[in-house]
């Protein structure tokens, strides 16, 4: 069936006296219906013959299922032009009637338009309903606008609204010089002409005949959209861009004309899934970590990009390893079940090492000092250990930055380093760094300005870059956290320092300038604690340095996140400052992750005193929640058999006061006699200052000897007749450590006292000092200087009631090395030769530890001991010192730290040996 159309202008111009035409839209269940109403019979048939005969050759036929085209009335834009409105106007209208008069469209002149549209002070763009006898039955878009002009520039904000529904609006915007409006208009209008032109436009897209893949995510791919105009060109760019994605044998497209433009129907055909993936060729890595690199997965679509991307990945898998000569060849087969197998075979090449790494462009450092900055290492002795040698590409860009830091915190602000430079031959890499210098800079005039809440010139001591020989960026970065903590810790929470600098090139200077904004001054409003699901709150409230309503501390919050990591009841803690409404208040969040504080734990280990060991203990850090330590613990070794049970409240009664108390039963065969001791004992703590802590507490041990010779010596017979002891003690202690186990940085510092008899009771009188101060120093290369020294003074309160077990004993891995244990006593001659132990003693050590293989852990020390033990009623005979040089091995491994370490003596004499191995593996784990 065909129907007649004819062009609304030709019809109108052919037509004078029909004063409107409708196209009424009816669906239909075959075809679209196009009526002509309010025409008159005989204009019709007039139409109909002219169309037959070509008389009106502008006349057309078409297919009922053809889209109409559709009609445009335009109204004359608004215009916003101060004094310039009324020539603006006049040359705006005849630029748009201009630019839509071959287009099509409908243009209605400023008089009409105002005879139903305020331009002065009516809503804009003006109502559909508002219009009038402007919208005739033929119009399906009204366009219309505004244009702004200010100075030489115009914009113009077009909007085109559907009348049939006037809540779809579409909005076009341009500018430019108001000599150009013509230009601008044309460009506008062409815009609205793609689009109101529905036989030119997508209408809709849709996609059929996919299973796996959702059809959202095939047309967020396709660059295609809704509203474009349709063009052979868009059409097949869409296409491949499903075929991009890698997961489509097929696409056909099918196109329906609508009234709105046209439906396009992408009809895909689902490549097959995959069955099967196997790996072929795998030595030296595992399979499972081979397949944690493989994107392909069992009953997925099959995609060969994403079967190319895997064995890229297992390559690169294999280079990380450091196998760089690996090949990987992926195939696909179909499988009788018609899915589709795929296959990954390895050719394994050798490992591939780091033969050199250099450096190029330096002329103010040497190579070899450059060289030691890098992460990245050739191979070593170790490689086979710790994989040294091996390329890593993310520490390689790491080295870039490291060498570019070291270079700007040693006056060279303008240093650069290229990409790393890798080259390979056969089975070896060659790596070098090229660098750029430039100029070196001294440190010129340092200041201060803004908010100084000191003296500029205490201040100005936080500072350390006007000492510097040089300019560095690190200093004055350290520098400012120095400023910014002293503002933060007297409550500036929010203050910034804001450093200026600037070169002075001729003198080869740097200015610096540190400007200081302390803002507002914060308090703490409340401290909420999360995460805690064991632990109470009060045992977490009372490590917190800074309390609610004080001042805001950056200082007291680091302080108080170590001492809650020092709790050892948390995996992790973080103290978050949490801004208010009120910017004079500051909310703490203290997030903390709780971790398994009850242990039960078994170990074995050997060492050169105690021979082999096992130990045991049930223990609990964190007791009910409240932060107890409960534990027992059982250490039996050849030669000693320990038994306890401790338990310790950190906070009494929620002070700073420890208590805490002790059962034992402890058996030691010494070379001598055995020991069998029984006690209790009750312990007291307080935390002095910072760093400062004492102790107190009293003993009651029960002792016994056995074993004795007959032919022992006296004062080893005399002490068989001293089993109680009752004793009190007194201790402080400094401890600025870095770490607990092997600190580089710091010092331990103690002196102990112990007094027994007397109004205490029990056999054995005596009076103990002891004292020790270990120092520990970094140096350069990641080493560490040790040194400590000790000593002790012990005397019986009354005559013969100082035990023998009580007395000082030196030699061995923890006091003079290359000795026996216990081996450096005064002894009994010339009756029986037989340690028995002395009232004063000293010794030191001086050592000096250096890294072995870094990623291991594993270190070297070599010392020197030296020291001696003197009887209780003789003198410090500094002329007689027991001296012994060595060196070792210590090892945090994971059966416990490990300590392997040769002593010489320089000196022996009677009853010593001239070298001794100490040994040591193992702990409670």
């Amino acid at each position: 069936m065909y129907l007649l159309q004819l062009p609304l202008p030709a019809f109108r111009r052919k037509a004078k006296g029909i004063r409107s035409m409708r196209i009424i839209k009816l669906r239909h269940s075959t075809a679209r219906h196009i009526v002509l109403r309010m025409i008159p019979f005989s204009w019709t048939i007039l139409a109909l013959l002219m169309s037959l005969v070509g008389i009106y050759p502008e006349a057309r036929a078409f297919a009922a299922d053809s889209p109409p085209v559709t009609a445009t009335t335009v109204l004359p834009v608004k215009i916003n032009a101060g004094d310039e409105a009324g020539a603006v106007t006049l040359e705006a209208d005849q630029a748009l009637y201009n630019a839509v008069k071959d287009l099509g469209f409908s243009f209605v002149s400023r008089s009409e338009a105002q005879q139903a549209v305020d331009y002065t002070n009516g809503v804009w763009p003006p109502p559909v309903s508002a219009l009038g006898t402007l919208i005739t039955g033929t119009t399906d878009y009204l366009l219309t606008g505004s244009l702004t002009k200010m100075g030489t520039v115009v914009s113009i904000d077009m909007v085109v609204i559907d009348v049939l529904a006037p809540d779809q609006i579409k909005y076009y915007f341009d500018e430019g010089k108001a000599s150009d409006l013509a230009t601008i208009f044309a460009r506008l209008t062409k815009n609205v002409q793609s689009f109101t032109n529905r036989a030119t436009r997508v209408a809709s897209i849709a996609i059929s005949g996919n299973k796996k893949i959702e059809s959202g995510a095939i047309i967020h791919k396709v660059t295609l959209k809704a509203g474009d105009q349709y063009q052979s060109a868009s059409l097949r760019q869409a296409i491949k861009d499903i075929y991009a994605m890698g997961y489509f044998d097929n696409i056909l497209v099918h196109s329906s004309d609508t009234a709105e433009g046209k439906a396009l129907i992408f009809e895909v055909t689902e490549k097959p899934v995959v069955g099967q993936i196997s790996i072929d060729g795998e030595d030296e890595l595992k399979e499972e970590k081979i397949r944690e690199v493989i994107t392909v997965t069992v009953n997925s679509i099959i995609s060969t990009q994403d079967v190319q991307r895997s064995a890229e990945a297992i390559k690169q898998l294999y280079k990380d390893e450091g196998y760089y000569n690996t090949t990987v060849v992926s195939d696909t087969k179909v499988a009788k079940t018609g899915k589709v197998d795929v296959s990954f075979t390895i050719k394994e090449g050798p490992k591939v090492y780091i033969k050199e790494l250099t450096v190029t462009g330096n002329t103010a450092f040497k190579s070899k000092a450059l060289v030691k900055i890098l992460q990245t290492s050739k191979k070593g002795w170790f490689s086979w250990f710790t994989d040294s040698g091996i390329l890593k590409r993310d520490l390689l860009a790491q080295d870039a930055d490291r060498l570019v830091a070291f270079y700007n915190n040693n006056g060279f602000v303008d240093a650069k380093v290229g990409e790393p430079e890798v080259t390979q031959k056969d089975e070896w890499l060659f790596i070098n760094f090229n660098i750029a210098e430039g100029d070196r800079y001294k440190v010129g005039t340092v200041d201060l300005s803004g908010d100084l809440i000191e003296g500029k010139s205490d201040l100005m001591g936080l500072t350390q870059i006007i000492k510097e020989p040089y300019f560095s960026r690190k200093t004055l970065r350290e520098d400012i956290l120095r400023i910014t903590d002293r503002y933060s810790e007297k409550g500036y929470a929010f203050a910034e320092v804001i450093p200026s600098t600037a070169k002075d090139d001729a003198n080869k200077r740097v200015n610096i300038v540190l400007n200081i904004n302390k803002k507002e001054l914060v308090h703490i409003n409340r401290i909420v604690i999360k995460g805690n699901s064991r632990t109470r709150d009060k045992v977490i409230r009372r490590e917190m340095q800074v309390k609610e309503s004080g001042l805001f501390n950056s200082v007291a919050l680091k302080k108080s996140q170590e001492k809650l990591n020092r709790l050892e009841y948390f995996e992790a803690v973080e103290i978050t400052p949490v801004p208010t409404m009120d910017e004079s208040l500051m909310d703490l969040q203290v997030d903390v992750k709780e971790k398994a504080t009850g242990n039960f734990s078994i170990g074995a280990g050997y060492s050169s005193v105690d021979s082999f060991m096992f130990m045991s203990e049930v223990s609990q850090n964190n007791f009910l929640g409240k932060g107890q330590r409960v534990s027992l613990k059982a250490n039996i070794s050849g030669v000693s058999n320990q038994y306890s049970f401790n338990f310790t409240e950190p906070h009494l009664a929620d002070s700073n006061l420890l208590f805490g108390f002790d059962v034992f039963n402890w058996m030691r065969e010494y070379d001598d006699f055995t020991k069998d001791s029984q006690g209790v004992g009750l312990r007291f703590g307080y935390p002095l200052w910072e760093k400062w802590h004492m102790s107190t507490g009293y003993t009651f041990e029960d002792s016994t000897l056995s074993d004795v010779k007959d032919t022992a010596s006296k004062i080893i017979k005399d002490s068989m007749n001293i089993n109680v002891t009752s004793s009190v003690g007194l201790g402080f202690a400094r401890d600025s450590r870095d770490k607990f186990t092997d600190p580089s940085t710091g010092s331990l510092n103690t002196i102990n006292s112990k007094y027994a008899g007397g109004v205490l009771g029990g056999d054995a009188e005596f009076t103990k000092f002891e004292g020790s101060s270990s120092w520990f120093f970094r140096l350069p290369w990641e080493t560490t200087f040790h040194y400590k020294l000790a000593a002790g003074y012990a005397f019986a309160n009354s005559t013969d009631k100082l035990p023998v077990f009580e007395k000082f004993y030196l030699g061995g891995m923890n006091t003079i090395r290359g000795f026996k244990s216990s081996n450096i006593s005064p002894r009994d001659p010339p009756v029986t030769g037989e340690k028995i132990g002395g009232g004063k003693m000293w010794y030191s050590n001086t050592e000096w530890i250096f890294p072995l293989v870094k990623d291991a852990g594993l270190k070297g020390v070599v010392f020197f001991d030296c020291g001696n033990v003197y009887d209780e009623h003789g003198n410090w005979d500094f002329g007689v010192i027991k001296k012994s040089v060595g060196g070792g091995f210590r090892w945090l491994s994971p059966m416990g730290p490990l300590r392997l370490e040769w002593g010489y003596n320089l000196d022996p004499t009677e009853y010593e040996v001239q070298s001794n191995w100490d040994f040591s593996l193992g702990g409670s784990f």
